[in-house]
């Protein structure tokens, strides 16, 4: 077997390509890692402060209050409304019994015989010198199931009445 030639035009020609297209490295600083150590960060995590986190609560404490004023005001709102419409059902219940006891009055001052007795005689009625009791026969006009007149049952009554 033979050795790999020491010069070779190939090789040359392929640096040149790869150096055409590759780009140029730059030279990097050098980086020592030490085990151990932390590296300080140039920016802290930023902490909570206590002004902030009072200002919060306070902030929350604010709106439970606030959420119980509005709860509050729509309880008695409701109460009001309740109260208004009791207070008017109420005037309605008794506007209602006074017009029963003016119509119960009324009513005992119009069934009043003393004063029908004269009514009567101021139309010219005088009353009855005998009184006759009347008994009368069973009606001839028939119904049928539904409740309307029934000419034909009517007719039938009126034929069987005669016999």
């Amino acid at each position: 077997m033979g050795a790999a030639p020491a010069y070779s035009a190939y090789a040359q020609r392929q640096a040149a390509r790869s150096s055409q297209w590759a780009p140029a490295r730059t030279t990097r600083d050098r980086i020592d890692v030490v085990p151990g150590r932390r590296a300080h960060t140039t920016h802290p995590v930023p902490q909570q402060s206590s002004a902030v986190f009072v200002a919060k609560v306070v902030a929350v404490v604010l709106l439970v209050v606030a959420v119980m004023g509005i709860a509050r005001i729509a309880l008695t709102t409701a109460t009001v409304t309740t109260s208004i419409q009791s207070q008017e059902l109420s005037s309605q219940i008794e506007d209602a019994r006074s017009n029963g006891v003016a119509l119960e009055a009324s009513q005992t001052v119009l069934a009043s015989s003393t004063r029908v007795k004269n009514m009567a005689t101021g139309l010219g009625m005088a009353a009855p010198t005998s009184v006759e009791n009347l008994t009368l026969p069973e009606d001839v006009v028939a119904t049928d199931a539904n409740g309307a007149l029934s000419l034909s049952k009517s007719l039938d009554r009126v034929a069987n009445a005669g016999e």
